[in-house]
């Protein structure tokens, strides 16, 4: 029985030292700096390269009496409106002049209204999709760019002003090109007096 005892003793303080050590306290370090994390954030892309385009165009893309100008992908062409005939009826006009780039090209215009509007007092937003347009190389006797037939091309005349005869507006549509593939020409703008 004292040899029992005594293995009790003894046995007591090893159970509290591996009570002690299970009950003892875990610290935690919060609010100290995170891990860093390594976040890869991409540049900008680039910004897109600017359109080609002669000297002469250089500037032009905004709304300027007698000019016209357009984009096909990243080419920009401009020039000059020396003609404007408006329809007997005043329901319609047509519009040309030569590529600023160079007098041997150029393009011509023919707008359409339909519904009943005439040319005969103030206008704004009209739109239309009875258009034409092409814009050819007399050197080369054929058409850089021509609307397709039975295929919008779409002017917009953002303000007409009967008094002055100022007509402001837009073009785009789907145009055959010299190879005779499809292609688009987009922002386009006219600003041409009609008489």
């Amino acid at each position: 029985m004292i040899l029992k005892t005594i293995n009790i003793i003894l046995l007591i303080p090893v159970i509290i030292l591996i009570i002690c050590q299970g009950c003892s306290r875990e610290y935690s370090f919060e609010g100290g700096m995170p891990d860093r994390i390594d976040t890869l954030i991409p540049p900008p892309p680039p910004p897109p390269p600017p359109p080609k385009m002669c000297a002469a165009c250089t500037g032009q893309d905004q709304f300027m009496e007698d000019r016209w100008s357009f984009y096909n992908n990243d080419f920009f062409y401009c020039g000059i409106i020396d003609t404007a005939i408006v329809m007997p009826q005043r329901t319609g006009f047509t519009f040309f002049g030569p590529s600023a780039c160079s007098t041997d090209s150029g393009a011509v215009y023919t707008v359409i209204f339909r519904n009943g509007i005439v040319l005969d007092h103030d206008l704004t937003t009209v739109a239309t999709e009875r258009g034409s347009f092409y814009y050819y190389d007399n050197p080369g006797q054929s058409f850089l760019f021509m609307n397709i037939a039975n295929s919008p091309f779409n002017f917009i005349i953002d303000s007409y002003n009967h008094q002055t005869r100022m007509a402001v507006g837009t073009f785009n549509g789907i145009v055959r090109d010299k190879n005779g593939g499809g292609t688009f020409i987009s922002s386009g703008k006219f600003k041409v007096k009609l008489h």
